[in-house]
Order: structure tokens, then C-alpha cells, then sequence
């Protein structure tokens, strides 16, 4: 439908809403780039899905890695320094050699490190839907229906926590998924799937 104001020559043209999203038309083409992402973070998250204790032991060992060049640095930096007027004190090299030797340590036993951030995160999650639980029991005496779901959600959350400090493999699990489940989105959104204009701001 056309609008022509012979005042001041504007012409308004009314589209309709819905052609933007209409099946089956041109939507342009693929965004390669965010499609190309997608594709290799949903390879990452079956990866860590099949093999958790691997994917979780090679990101220990780049840990590692990066804490003992931290710490060579600081034991160059002390060495260097040593016999100039910004010589460090003796507790900067005690501190540098702690961080090498934890850095080496966590390289050969690379499940010390999964344990421990795996317990941190369960622990996290424990007390979390340990909230969820409390707010509601307050909830439940204004009546209403919703303090129900939220106190299953935190049912749930308290014993995914408790398995991942006893398990602490499913921490890689639980990553592979969330992997998955935003590369799924990342791919749908990078495809023409009939929006001439909004497929563009992907």
C-alpha cells in the first residue's frame, strides 16, 4: 500500500512484517565465518562429550605450562635485578620457585587440577540451588505455583554439584554440551533461512 502527501511530495510505502521472516525466500548468503565457528566449537563439544578426562587433562597441561613460564619470568626478572638498586627481596625468588614447582606438579598429575576446579565449580553449584531451595520455602507460603519449579531446580542443582565433586570427569561432559548447545545456535543463525535484512546482523 502507497501513501503520496502532495503537500511535501513524501511517499510512504507500509510493508508487511511478516515478509521479513516469510519461508522460502532469498535470505542472502551464508555467513561463513559465524557457520565455519559453529561447526568447529560443535567439533570441540562432541570431543568433550566422548573423551572428558582428555580435554580436561590437555587444558590442566596448558595451565601448567603457562603458570611455569610465569614463574621462569619472575626468577629471570630476580636474577637480573639481583645486583642493581631494583634488586628484589629473597621472598619474590622463594614465591617464583613455588609457582614452577606447582606448575610442574599440576603438569605431571593434570587430574589435581580438574579435581580441584571440578570441586570448586560442584561446591558453587551446591550452594547455589541450596539458595534456590531456601527462597522456595519462603515462596511456598504466599502460595502460587512457581515456588514448586523453583524448588526442583534446586533439588536438581544440589545433586548435579554433589556428582561433579565425585565425579569430576562430567565437569568436561557438562562443558561438551554447553558447546554444543551454543554452536547449534551459532550454525542456525549463520544459514539464509528467508531474512533478507536481519540475516545480515548475524
Amino acid at each position: 500500500m502507497a501513501y503520496d502527501n502532495r503537500n511535501d511530495n513524501i511517499r510512504v510505502k507500509v510493508l508487511d512484517s511478516r515478509d521479513e521472516f516469510r519461508p522460502g525466500r532469498n535470505g542472502g548468503s551464508v555467513n561463513w565465518p559465524r557457520f565455519v565457528s559453529g561447526a568447529l566449537l560443535l567439533l570441540f563439544g562432541l570431543i568433550c562429550v566422548f573423551s572428558p578426562l582428555a580435554v580436561l587433562a590437555g587444558f590442566a597441561a596448558i595451565v601448567a605450562c603457562v603458570i611455569i613460564a610465569s614463574g621462569a619470568v619472575s626468577i629471570v626478572s630476580y636474577m637480573r635485578s639481583r645486583n642493581t638498586m631494583f634488586a628484589q627481596s629473597g621472598w619474590n625468588l622463594f614465591c617464583a620457585v613455588m609457582i614452577v614447582v606447582f606448575g610442574v606438579v599440576l603438569l605431571a598429575f593434570p587430574m589435581i587440577g580438574v579435581a580441584t576446579v571440578a570441586w570448586m565449580f560442584g561446591l558453587g553449584i551446591i550452594v547455589f540451588g541450596a539458595v534456590q531451595i531456601f527462597t522456595a520455602r519462603r515462596l511456598s507460603l504466599f502460595g502460587g505455583g512457581m515456588w514448586g519449579m523453583l524448588m526442583g531446580a534446586g533439588i536438581l542443582e544440589v545433586i548435579l554439584g554433589i556428582l561433579l565433586c565425585v565425579f569430576p570427569a562430567y565437569l568436561g561432559v557438562f562443558i561438551g554440551l554447553f558447546a554444543i548447545v551454543h554452536a547449534i545456535d551459532m550454525i542456525v543463525f549463520s544459514l539464509p533461512i528467508g531474512r533478507d535484512r536481519s540475516n545480515g546482523l548475524w
